[in-house]
């Protein structure tokens, strides 16, 4: 195919100018022309191109058989790429849209299976630091009390051991039987007139533990009132201490036959 003349010499050479709708024309058939020319070669140019990158790309990846679903990845020398094993659960995580999906994922909760992070609160105005005590006053072991310790912070002198209350109460033994206060015990029965069991919420190591009472009454008694371990006075031999119970009874000290409820009864377990 001949390109078409496109030029116009109006009025100089007659017999070589074209009109205007001639000029048009051959305008439109010269780009048409001008298509078909270099189409065929920008087609083969970007096939080449194609051919060529693919053809590079290949030739710096490992072999391909036997990696789908793998990773490319610049291996540790930074001069070559290799591929990297993905394992189902990496891609599960891979796969998730964000932190949340992630975490289902995983099956973490937060609040059950991840510590619940609170932002902390700041309320008044910060006081100076308080000086350190002196470090006669206790000792430190990382962060907790050692055992030589203890008695200086509870201000007691000398080296003999001491042992804790294990359980204590004070309750109303009068009407229905109520508790005022207490620690480690979760109930008192109440067994009939001036006898009473002391339930613990944790039991004792054994049955082998001490215990110390004191009781008052409101109403007016010329006879001293005390509380006494339950099968010593007229009880049945099984009713003793357990390591889940104390039973007592409070009577007078005129007749020991004698219970009496009481309004006010305190007892302490050591062990």
């Amino acid at each position: 195919m001949t390109a078409p003349v496109i030029r116009q010499f109006v009025g100089t050479v007659p017999d070589k100018g074209q009109s205007q709708a001639a000029f048009d024309t051959n305008m439109d058939a010269f780009l048409d022309w001008q298509a078909l020319q270099f189409a065929p070669d920008l087609v083969a140019f970007g096939e080449f191109a194609n051919s060529t990158t693919a053809a590079l790309v290949a030739a710096n990846l490992p072999p391909l058989t036997g990696r789908a679903l793998d990773v490319v990845r610049v291996n540790a020398a930074a001069d070559g790429v290799e591929f990297a094993d993905v394992t189902a659960a990496g891609w599960a995580l891979l796969d998730d849209a964000d932190a949340a999906a992630q975490r289902a994922t995983l099956g973490l909760v937060i609040g059950t299976n991840v510590s619940a992070v609170a932002s902390p609160t700041f309320t008044g105005v910060p006081t100076a630091p308080t000086a350190a005590p002196a470090t006669n006053t206790y000792q430190l072991a990382t962060t907790a009390y050692t055992r030589a310790a203890i008695p200086n912070v509870l201000n007691a002198a000398g080296s003999a051991p001491m042992f804790a209350c294990r359980a204590w109460v004070n309750f109303d033994g009068t009407g229905t039987v109520a508790i005022r206060a207490s620690g480690n015990v979760s109930s008192i029965t109440d067994n009939g007139t001036g006898v009473y069991t002391v339930n613990f919420t944790t039991n004792m190591e054994d049955a082998n533990y001490a215990w110390v009472g004191s009781c008052t009454t409101t109403s007016t008694t010329t006879s001293s009132l005390y509380p006494a371990a339950q099968g010593t006075v007229q009880q049945a031999a099984d009713q003793i201490s357990t390591i889940t119970s104390l039973p007592i009874s409070t009577m007078t000290g005129s007749d020991s036959t004698q219970w009496k409820d009481v309004a006010v009864v305190n007892i302490a377990v050591f062990r």
